[in-house]
């Protein structure tokens, strides 16, 4: 492979060894590799404190992530010769270049490994056992670096530069301390916590990983069983904790099923079996945590079964762990705090309230706690926490770090414990900076330096929230150090503080512009009112307020900020999706409508397409020459419809549009609306005279000539029949009933009349009779 870049990297360490082997005050500037390490390695255990005499064991592993084949590989430790005297110095070393120089390999027969060949993609472990004396340490007081370098043949000859390498920081073991200095770890449950459009938790598959062995969570509860009897505190969001009891409840959606503990909306008593006992009732879910369902759960799908048993047994597990230590709680959705306090107060209100809400759901201790994840924390936002909140900021949140004996501070009013952003951000490059080794050996090593100063303050560290089973679990093994007492973070709390001027605090324009912008609340706080109106106009009591609040918190957690739209679209969904709830509640008006006259009745149809009863009304906008009256509030049951009537009314002749809305009670828009044209067709007084006369003429002349018509009709019979017409005129004595003839059948009389048929003009008079 291409070497002469790394060559010169080689030669620019050289160049500056005074400057590293003085304890790299001022680290020169180094020449990068333009060509990364075809060699990959990594420290897996180590000798935690350089000691007086004996052995520094060292093991890991090499990784070969070339294309060539690696022969006779030799692992050589290598240390400093000068020690690092001071926190400052450490921090700047940290930041150096990985190809810078800074100590001698160790090339000593016995004092490393060796690998005969490593293919291309593979690994091997090597272990390396080296004499103090043999490191070339100064000996002093302070921290030393120490590391691996690897070196081997391939299609480029061995030559002096290193073809892998890793490095860490090693504290020489303290002498005649008087009093072992205190430090506290904080193991910190924090993620991003996402819901999907229906309120389900979601990214199950990637909850899915994290819950499996060697996940992130597994993973914390891994080292702080590896904790042992070692002193440790938990911080959490309370958000990460209530997905995870989601999760083993089936992870229910969303709902608008009446809330139980609303006196009248108790479920229904069991009914007895039909062997005359109760039937066995499931043990109810607390609705605290999640939303009971509208309707019987689907059989879980065999991963959906699995997340439920392991969120649960995750929550058992950590329930063990915690004990009767409180636990540090966050603000339910590890909210953006100074954000909320610019932009919307009550959301860290709600935020603080939530989150003591499901710790106690869970049975969990609690003691809440405002700890940011860039350690910074605006004026604004200290002077609106309530007392009693447990604030935790880094000491990179001052111009000065402040240098009080017990780590913590009077400020703003309220008591602020001091952390350790240098021992938080971990080792020096190449190696990962949260790697688990090397934050224990940056923790060791600025605890060390403290004891050497004489400086009594406690070492606070807040670790990563991302650790992986193996390697978080041997975190603790070496921590315990005869020099350094572990503690809780509550201990240190109690401290007694040292007021610092509120002008200390360093707050600029730029750690303004990288809080939540205000549209992550405007959308949040759109999606909360989407599910007021909804619980407003739906009639039982239910829980779709809680249910959102919490939706929309965690699209406020700070750990939103490098990607604010995604926030603001999570928010979205929310809304989008209450928004379709409402307006399921529709109305259905006909095309259009006609009036005869100035009025007239018009009826609407209400449809209530929720499993819900709810009770609104219809909001009509006309042109303002016409008028509807009537409707009032309507109430209906869950899939019902209902025809709501009103009496239009208008003083011209026209059309006239008509808008329906439906709305609550308050008069706010469901969202659902209809529009139609009425037509007025008014009929003047002049109109209806002249069809009366026209009725008086008709009917006058209909009785003018009908006695005429009468008397030529019975001329036109005399004339017909002489002999009949004397005889009719005559009276004659009653006879007998005869038998209606085949002509008078009811039959035929019912028949409808036609042109031949027996009352057709021009019939002979016998054949009518």
């Amino acid at each position: 492979m291409p070497r002469p870049s790394s060559f010169r990297a080689a030669l620019a360490g050289l160049l500056t060894f005074g400057a590293a082997s003085a304890g790299l005050t001022a680290p020169a500037a180094a020449v990068p590799a333009e060509d990364s390490d075809p060699l990959v390695v990594h420290i897996d255990t180590m000798t935690p404190v350089l000691p007086r005499t004996g052995d520094v064991q060292i093991t890991g592993t090499v990784t070969n992530v070339s294309d060539d084949t690696f022969t006779r590989v030799n692992l050589h430790p290598f240390s400093s010769e000068m020690p690092i005297l001071d926190a400052l110095n450490l921090k700047q070393s940290a930041a150096i270049d990985p190809t810078q120089f800074v100590g001698e390999r160790v090339t000593v027969p016995g004092t490393f490994d060796t690998i005969d060949e490593l293919a291309p993609g593979a690994s091997a472990p090597f272990s390396d056992s080296v004499p103090v004396e043999l490191l070339g340490t100064s000996g002093e007081p302070g921290v030393y670096w120490i590391g691996v370098h690897a070196l081997g043949d391939s299609t480029v000859p061995r030559d002096i530069v290193a073809d892998g390498r890793a490095r860490t920081f090693i504290p020489r073991e303290p002498s005649g301390a008087a009093q072992a200095r205190e430090a506290s770890v904080i193991l910190p449950i924090r993620s991003r916590v996402w819901f999907d459009e229906d309120g389900a938790v979601a990214g199950t598959e990637r909850w899915a990983r994290r819950l499996a062995e060697g996940g992130s969570l597994d993973g914390v509860l891994d080292m702080a069983d590896a904790a042992g009897s070692s002193p440790y505190s938990w911080l959490v969001d309370p958000a990460v904790l209530h997905a995870l009891a989601r999760l083993a409840d089936g992870n229910p959606p969303r709902t608008l099923t009446p809330d139980p503990n609303v006196p009248g909306q108790e479920p229904a008593p069991v009914e007895p079996s039909e062997e005359g006992g109760e039937e066995e009732s499931p043990t109810p879910t607390d609705d605290t945590l999640t939303p009971s369902p509208s309707v019987p759960a689907e059989e879980p799908s065999e991963e959906e079964a699995q997340l439920a048993a392991s969120a649960a047994a995750w929550l058992e597990r950590f329930k063990l762990l915690v004990g009767a230590t409180p636990v540090l709680t966050l603000p339910y959705g590890d909210i953006d705090v100074s954000a909320s306090v610019r932009n919307d107060r009550t959301r860290l209100d709600q935020a603080v309230a939530r989150g003591a809400e499901v710790m106690t759901a869970l049975e969990l201790p609690s003691q809440p706690t405002v700890a940011p994840e860039n350690d910074l924390l605006s004026p604004e936002a200290i002077t609106a926490l309530p007392q009693g909140v447990t604030i935790l900021l880094g000491d990179n949140a001052f111009a000065i770090p402040p240098t009080s004996p017990t780590s913590v501070v009077k400020l703003l009013g309220h008591e602020v414990v001091i952390t350790s952003t240098g021992a938080e951000s971990g080792g020096p490059a190449p190696t990962a900076a949260s790697d688990p080794l090397a934050l224990r050996q940056r923790l060791l090593s600025e605890a060390a330096l403290r004891l050497e100063a004489d400086d009594t303050a406690p070492l606070v560290v807040t670790l990563p929230t991302v650790w992986r089973g193996e390697d978080a679990a041997s975190f603790f093994t070496d921590l315990e150090q005869p020099w350094l007492d572990l503690v809780p973070l509550g201990e240190v709390a109690a401290g007694t503080p040292k007021g610092v001027p509120a002008a200390s605090l360093t707050y600029t324009d730029d750690d303004i512009a990288e809080e939540l912008d205000p549209a992550a609340f405007a959308a949040a706080n759109r999606a909360s009112e989407a599910a007021t109106l909804l619980e407003q106009v739906v009639i039982p009591v239910t829980t779709i307020e809680t249910q959102v609040r919490d939706e929309v918190l965690v699209t406020l957690s700070e750990q939103h900020r490098d990607r604010p739209r995604l926030a603001v679209a999570a928010a979205g969904r929310v809304e989008d999706s209450l928004r379709r709830d409402l307006a399921k509640i529709r109305i259905e008006a006909p095309p259009a409508v006609t009036l005869s006259s100035d009025s007239g009745p018009l009826g609407v149809t209400l449809v209530n397409g929720l499993d819900q009863p709810v009770e609104v009304q219809v909001q009509v906008r006309t042109n303002g020459e016409l008028t509807l009256s009537g409707g009032g509030v309507r109430r209906l049951g869950p899939q019902a419809r209902s025809v709501v009537r009103f009496e239009a009314t208008t003083s011209r002749a026209g059309v006239h549009n008509v808008r329906l809305a439906v709305t609550s009670l308050d008069g706010v828009p469901l969202g659902a609306t209809d529009a139609l044209p009425i037509r007025a067709a008014r009929v003047s007084a002049l109109i209806w005279i002249v069809m009366a006369l026209g009725a008086l003429v008709l009917f006058g002349m209909i009785g003018y000539r009908l006695p005429g018509q009468i008397r030529a009709r019975r001329a036109e019979l005399a004339a017909a029949d002489p002999a009949a017409a004397p005889a009719a005129t005559e009276p004659t004595e009653p006879t007998e009933p005869t038998e209606p003839t085949e002509s008078t059948e009811p039959s035929e009389q019912n028949e409808p009349a036609g042109p031949s048929g027996p009352t057709s003009p021009g019939a002979p008079v016998a054949e009518r009779s």
